[in-house]
């Protein structure tokens, strides 16, 4: 009886220890992951609409799209750092990455619309979330 006993706290203890796990520090990883590769995919998918003057109305509203994606990514990523455990956080800042500063730029970039100042930025914005520079 004993150890059947022992058994079932070992595996209590697993399943708690399991389910904290996976709640607290893989989900919000999972989620920040989610919006850092969120944000590469709208670099390369808005690419060309940094400007919409002179453009069709196809892309215009491609331009809006950029700018209101932007916003909402910004405000999502910095939801999603919040729920990020201190030590990834530690971690992600000896790497010398800081998704603060960019989820900040992020709303600078969505309202820019000069070529060569979203650029800088952009490079800005993939240096401190550690995502691949631009070709």
């Amino acid at each position: 009886m004993a150890v059947s006993l022992w058994a079932a706290l070992i595996g209590i203890m697993s399943g708690a220890i399991g389910y904290w796990v996976s709640t607290f520090v893989m989900q919000p990883m999972l989620r920040f992951w989610d919006l850092r590769n969120k944000v590469l995919r709208d670099f390369i998918y808005y690419a060309q609409v940094i400007n919409a003057d002179g453009l069709n109305e196809d892309m215009k509203q491609l331009y809006r799209e950029r700018v209101l994606s932007n916003r909402k990514a910004s405000a999502e990523l910095a939801a999603a750092i919040l729920d990020l455990p201190s030590l990834y956080l530690f971690y992600l800042k000896r790497k010398g990455q800081v998704p603060a500063e960019a989820a900040k730029h992020l709303i600078g970039y969505s309202n820019n619309t000069d070529h060569d100042q979203a650029y800088r930025v952009e490079t800005h914005i993939r240096r401190h979330l550690g995502l691949p520079k631009q070709t």
